[in-house]
């Protein structure tokens, strides 16, 4: 397969390397009939990796995040003659339990204190919070050393155990709604609306390719913000479009979106 042939529409640098990243494990799965996993990856760069894929009929993939509707899943990549269901899976499972009824403890705590262990974000999965333990998917071959090493989240002193999939329970976002109104809908607007700042702090988030809408990296200002997507500002969190409804008296738009906590 021809990495540049195959990804020469992609503008992202960081995302050409991992499409690079993924053909060269196609292409090991083709010479050595071999199988492979990618780290995991958001919904954004699977489309893109699914894309890429389709375009080889001498290899098959499944993505798996664990469970329906999973943000964050693993691609596996193998023999065109090889069934998933034969093959190790690529993720396994965690819960964290802790006595955390003086203290909320948030997916950033939860995260931060994974990744505090030395790992990559790109072996974590989905994390499901609970209000007295947390479940996450994880990449197979770290599972063992997060059982092993994590100890606290924030100052809570924690257990972790392995636990199977059917286990997992899905969990509901948490999340703040709030209304503003804004001159258009172009990013830097919105993005000024939602975290109350000006428009020349937002244009610093999306210069210094900080912004994502639906996991795209965006560095456009000028780009439509519509209802339903999903807007990232690294360093400040994500919030879904609600609405973008009438004009008021002013010509402002009426707008309303929820900030996940």
């Amino acid at each position: 397969m021809d990495k540049i042939k195959l990804t020469n529409h992609l503008k992202d640098i960081e995302l050409k390397n991992k499409m690079f990243r993924l053909i060269d494990k196609a292409n090991v799965c083709l010479k050595n009939y071999e199988i492979k996993n990618t780290e995991f990856m958001n919904p954004y760069e699977i489309k893109n990796a699914k894309d890429i894929l389709n375009s080889e009929i001498n290899i098959k993939y499944h993505s798996d995040g664990g469970y329906e509707k999973a943000e964050r899943s693993i691609i596996s990549i193998f023999p065109f003659y090889v069934d998933y269901e034969d093959i190790d899976s690529p993720i396994r499972f965690i819960q964290i339990e802790g006595n955390f009824k003086f203290r909320s403890i948030s997916h950033k705590d939860y995260l931060g204190s994974i990744l505090g262990l030395g790992i990559k974000r790109e072996k974590i999965g989905d994390l499901l919070i609970h209000d007295e333990f947390c479940q996450v998917v994880v990449s197979s071959d770290i599972c063992d050393y997060i059982v092993l090493n994590l100890t606290k989240v924030a100052t809570n002193k924690v257990k972790v155990r392995e636990i199977k999939r059917d286990e997992l329970l899905p969990s509901e976002k948490k999340y703040k709604e709030i209304s503003f109104t804004i001159s258009s809908n172009r990013l830097d607007c919105v993005i000024s609306g939602i975290y109350n700042m000006s428009r020349q702090d937002s244009l610093k988030y999306i210069n210094a390719e900080r912004v994502s809408v639906n996991y795209e990296k965006i560095s456009s200002a000028s780009k439509v913000v519509n209802a339903g997507d999903l807007i990232s500002v690294r360093g400040k969190g994500r919030a879904e479009v609600i609405e973008i409804g009438e004009e008021t008296k002013k010509g402002r738009l009426k707008t309303k979106v929820r900030i996940l906590l």
